[in-house]
């Protein structure tokens, strides 16, 4: 990391071997390297193997995972599970390693097997060069994070300027700058729903740029905050990398009079009810049900955002039987897994009775 903020890969949504491949060779080729996969992340850590381990020397590239906490109950699963991130992504270390998706629900496990200093243990062994946390917590909870665990050596906070500009984000941003922790940058499109707005705030921007995509707002945004050394962008095609790699190429803060059009776009956000759903898909691995709940959510975002009706319907009715909203039991193991702390299932209900 720099005191720049650079580009980072984030490798949660990522296409076919092919495409990956051109993926990660674009975004080396303009002189960038960080690379953040974690276990959750369905076949990225194997998929970043054959991509990017295989095909380039070691010290062009820098990676980070993550340690789930509720995959663990203590330090020998730790082992087991850390053992199987090096085998999957074929490497002898870790550049970056976290404690995945601290938030207050996980507060005392997180303290009683002693995670942090599992990890710091690691780094001791050699096996990690830096460790941190991601969080999607209370603002008081990452408070008493950092004052615990001065150890750690960054934070990974979700900063866009939806959740600072009208959430608590900005309160996150200054307690890492306090405790002088650089901040590596998740859902800076928050989840794609800063990249796809309504009709009436997309205009704002696009008749201000209409040369611009909207994602490159939110991404500049974030990667002029203060304290911000990497911003992590979920890139799943090559059009998203040439976009991002456009963007950083000539990054600077946005002006007085732009971020007074940001200011417009929330407030026409704010007409539109929708689901705050990034599609991170942890929910998914513990619903018995199997729902396709991301989908179902994606789909209901893009109706109230001004999709067409007819297209969006026929979409939801693709999804297969058993799979839909309307087949959700309530029974709420999914809500302890969100990190945006969404009630799933009445949102599920909401999603039944609109499609």
């Amino acid at each position: 990391m720099t005191d720049k903020a650079t580009l980072g890969f984030g490798a949660m949504r990522l296409p076919d071997e092919a495409e990956t491949t051109k993926m990660v060779d674009a975004y080396m080729e303009s002189g960038y390297n960080y690379f953040d996969t974690a276990w959750i992340y369905g076949g990225s850590e194997a998929m970043l193997k054959k991509t990017l381990v295989k095909r380039h020397a070691r010290d062009s590239f820098v990676v980070a995972d993550k340690l789930p906490p509720w995959e663990v109950k203590n330090h020998k699963d730790c082992d087991k599970l850390f053992a199987e991130q090096l085998r999957r992504t074929g490497l002898e270390y870790f550049d970056y390693y976290l404690i995945h998706s601290l938030d207050d629900a996980k507060e005392k496990e997180v303290e009683d097997m002693a995670l942090f200093e599992w990890a710091m243990e690691q780094k001791r062994r050699g096996l990690v060069k830096h460790v941190g946390f991601s969080f999607h917590g209370t603002t008081a909870y990452l408070a008493r994070v950092l004052e615990r665990h001065p150890e750690s050596e960054f934070v990974q906070l979700q900063l866009n300027y939806s959740d600072i500009l009208r959430g608590e984000a900005g309160e996150w941003q200054k307690l890492a700058i306090k405790h002088s922790k650089p901040i590596v940058v998740m859902e800076p499109v928050k989840g794609g729903s800063l990249a796809k707005l309504p009709a009436s705030a997309e205009k704002i921007l696009k008749d201000y740029a209409p040369e611009r995509s909207i994602a490159s707002w939110a991404i500049q945004y974030a990667a002029t905050l203060e304290g911000v050394t990497c911003v992590l962008s979920g890139m799943s095609n090559m059009e998203h990398v040439r976009d991002n790699l456009k963007t950083f190429a000539d990054l600077k803060p946005l002006t007085a009079g732009e971020m007074a059009m940001v200011e417009d776009v929330l407030v026409e956000m704010g007409k539109v009810a929708s689901i705050p759903c990034t599609a991170c898909r942890y929910c998914h691995a513990n619903c018995p049900q199997e729902l396709d709940i991301a989908a179902c959510f994606s789909l209901y975002n893009d109706l109230k955002r001004g999709g067409i009706d007819w297209n969006l319907r026929m979409m939801y009715n693709t999804l297969p039987e058993g799979k839909r909203a309307h087949d959700c039991t309530a029974c709420g193991i999914c809500n302890a897994h969100c990190p945006q702390h969404i009630d799933i299932p009445k949102g599920l209900v909401t999603v039944a009775k609109t499609f």
